[in-house]
């Protein structure tokens, strides 16, 4: 309210200065007199007219924001058109629209800003696009419209609110989920292709529930019965998937973001149980099916911001609910507490630890040391390179 209170105080005063620099024209052709006291006068008398009816006729106008796409991947383009009306027909030489998001990354684009020339255009039209847009949740809050006579003795500025919520997931890389050799209930090994294989038996049908997978939908079922019914299965745990994501390292974050995201939409997609386990954080997935719950992990790895360096809360990389799954353990720094908790696991088979370097970094001989103790306890353990990883994205 109160920077209204002192555009409006602004704007009069300079309608007060344009009211005495006219007068002062004027004067000094009545004083002067001749030809060009006069000119002058008569040249600058349209300009301050245009100027105070300038000032006297509100400028109101209403907007529209249309995206392409509301859900997009870090990296791709957005596409964004924005349509402003006004009530009267007032000319104006120039007018600047600006898309004003609350998100500092956006607001560093310089494409989200424009300067028209309507003149008498009730209509006007602006489209921008933004390039490689940052993974996050984004909100685009307002148009601000700016707007003033030739010489800009009035300026008007206008905020129209228009409140729109952008949502960036991280990359998809194609990375793909690979076999991980793990132990059953029964105590015998057995190497499963999460990719390629069958994961559940059918049992029988149910009725379709919200979050349920379209391809579990049974057909001949449903033309009998008149209503979706999807298939039950007997799940076996040996093929559930748990994700751990260390966040701590800011290096390499954003690829670890896209790591466990790729790994758990990859395992989704297959139909696999899947869950996710920030390590250091409260915030945990039980292992479930579905889109949803895709969705939902997903959504908290597209907020999930960078954690400063701190003790990891591993305890529950040992926990027994885990005992059966298979894990995948993203991480930029391999840390003595984190190998002490993978090998204090008893299934260490179905543990998969994906270490992720920068082109330019090196192991430390710390990280080789316990690397190889990692693989000689039969914990499969990978390097990762950003540059190699981002040449893969999936579009």
């Amino acid at each position: 309210m109160k920077s209204r209170d002192r555009l409006f105080v602004s704007l009069w005063l300079r309608v007060f200065m344009l009211v005495i620099l006219t007068t002062a024209a004027f004067c000094y052709a009545m004083f002067q007199g001749g030809f060009v006291s006069w000119f002058l006068f008569y040249t600058f008398l349209p300009y301050a007219l245009y100027a105070l009816l300038f000032a006297l006729v509100p400028l109101r106008a209403t907007a529209k924001r249309t995206l392409k796409h509301t859900r997009l991947k870090a990296g791709e383009m957005l596409y964004v058109d924005l349509e402003i009306k006004r009530s009267n027909p007032f000319p104006y030489v120039y007018v600047i629209i600006e898309d004003s998001p609350d998100t500092f990354h956006l607001q560093e684009q310089i494409e989200m800003k424009k300067m028209l020339f309507p003149w008498f255009r009730k209509t006007w039209r602006f489209s921008y696009q933004l390039n490689d847009i940052v993974r996050g949740e984004h909100h685009l809050t307002a148009i601000r419209i700016k707007t003033g006579d030739m010489f800009g003795f009035v300026e008007k500025e206008v905020i129209i609110p228009l409140e729109k919520k952008l949502l960036v997931y991280p990359k998809v890389l194609d990375f793909p989920v690979e076999s991980v050799e793990s132990v059953n209930e029964n105590g015998d090994k057995a190497v499963h292709s999460w990719v390629n294989e069958p994961i559940n038996v059918t049992t029988g049908v149910r009725e379709y529930q919200q979050g349920d997978r379209f391809a579990w939908v049974d057909w001949k079922t449903t033309a009998k019965r008149g209503q979706l019914m999807t298939k039950e299965f007997e799940q076996n745990q040996t093929k559930d998937l748990v994700v751990f994501a260390d966040f701590t390292d800011e290096a390499v974050f954003e690829t670890v973001v896209s790591i466990a995201a790729s790994v758990l939409q990859m395992a989704v997609k297959k139909g696999m149980p899947a869950g996710l386990v920030p390590l250091g954080d409260q915030h945990a997935f039980r292992v479930n099916q579905g889109d949803l719950h895709l969705q939902d992990m997903l959504y908290y790895l597209t907020r999930v911001q960078h954690r400063p360096s701190r003790l990891l809360e591993l305890k529950s990389l040992a926990m027994s609910e885990y005992q059966h799954t298979g894990k995948y353990v993203v991480t930029g720094h391999l840390q003595e507490e984190l190998a002490a908790s993978l090998l204090g696991n008893r299934n260490r088979k179905n543990i998969t630890v994906l270490l992720v370097k920068r082109a330019v970094d090196r192991l430390t001989a710390k990280e080789k040391q316990l690397v190889d103790r990692l693989k000689a306890s039969g914990i499969r353990t990978t390097l990762l390179f950003e540059d190699r990883l981002h040449e893969r994205i999936v579009r």
